[in-house]
């Protein structure tokens, strides 16, 4: 029996005729009660100039769903033909989905051309070649605000406590890339002056001269001490990041942005070429039975959507109450029209 019903669903033939089926009873029962109110048929004979022995009961209609009345069409009194438009919410956005859910439809079903599944690949391949761009251009920017952060108005600073001294002068651009202190001795051998750089840098050794501007080793910086260098100070310190700068916060906010930024910019690039990539692998691969009853359930409930913004006229009748205006918000469910049908004889 197990192996009878297995092979009764693998036939194309017999599978896609029973989905059709079940797509279109969803799609009918979508649309059966569109623009009725819940409460059904009211016998009323209370109208003025209508024979009751003529017509039929009373029929309050509303939208099934809340949304901003876009039209009405019929006023007290009119007469109105089954079928008839009545009024209708704003369709804008259901008429859009509508027609995405045709599209892809009818796409399904015809089939991707060679022409198509290149214009698929090229479409590929350009969303590879901007999520590319984007990432290097977004780490660039990131490494940008992250260098201005580290030199964050760079200087030297006493290791012990001291109220008054004249600092070094630092100068350059710091080039390491990482956060810690760069730390500076001085030292007096026969009567000349020498500093020795240690910390996040490679050591390095250098003249401590009070008129050209000295490297500190690999760092990118430089270092001028005053000419009359503070006997009592043998260790300066350079934290890097300053973060008593008083561009620090600057820095650093500017940094955090660059970082949301990528993610941000990076996210909806790969977005894209994920997206294009789905979209070649549907246009390569055949359509199967359960993508052609999706595909078909998916449009009856686009039709669906699409129809609960109207109200129709169930039958002929005459138009006994009109309590909505357009701009006014309607409440699902909620009596928006009253007709009187005529009777069928």
């Amino acid at each position: 029996m197990k192996n009878r019903i297995k092979k009764f669903l693998e036939s194309p033939k017999r599978v896609i005729p029973i989905a059709l089926i079940i797509a279109l009873v969803i799609g009918v029962l979508v649309y059966r009660f569109v623009g009725y109110a819940p409460n059904g048929v009211e016998e009323s004979s209370t109208l003025p100039n209508v024979d009751s022995t003529k017509n039929g009961g009373v029929v309050d209609l509303a939208f099934p769903k809340t949304g901003r009345v876009n039209a009405v069409y019929v006023k007290p009194g009119d007469v109105v033909k089954k079928g008839e438009v009545l009024a209708n919410l704003d369709f804008a956005d259901a008429k859009g989905a509508l027609e995405i859910a045709k599209a892809n439809y009818q796409k399904l079903i015809n089939g991707a051309t060679g022409a198509d599944i290149n214009v698929a690949k090229a479409m590929v391949q350009t969303a590879q070649t901007n999520l590319d761009a984007v990432t290097k251009q977004q780490n660039l920017a990131v490494e940008l605000a992250y260098r201005n952060l580290l030199n964050s108005s760079l200087e030297a600073v006493p290791d012990i406590s001291v109220d008054n001294y004249t600092a070094p002068t630092i100068s350059g651009n710091y080039i390491l890339d990482k956060e810690g202190y760069i730390k500076i001795s001085i030292s007096y051998t026969n009567g000349n002056s020498q500093f020795f750089a240690s910390g996040i840098l490679n050591d390095y050794n250098g003249i401590a001269n009070g008129t050209t501007a000295q490297p500190i080793g690999d760092s990118g910086l430089y270092i001028k001490f005053p000419s009359n260098i503070s006997t009592n100070i043998s260790n300066w310190i350079i934290h890097i990041p300053n973060k008593k700068a008083t561009n620090y916060i600057s820095n650093y906010n500017a940094y955090q942005s660059a970082l949301e930024t990528k993610d941000r910019l990076v996210k909806i690039a790969q977005a894209n070429l994920d997206q294009a990539n789905s979209s070649l692998m549907l246009k390569i691969s055949s359509a199967r039975p359960e993508d052609v009853a999706a595909a078909t359930g998916a449009l009856s409930v686009a039709e669906g959507a699409y129809n609960n913004d109207f109200i129709y006229a169930p039958s002929d009748g005459i138009i006994n109450v009109v309590n909505i205006g357009v701009g006014e918000i309607a409440v699902a469910n909620g009596r928006v029209i009253s007709m009187t049908t005529k009777e069928n004889n």
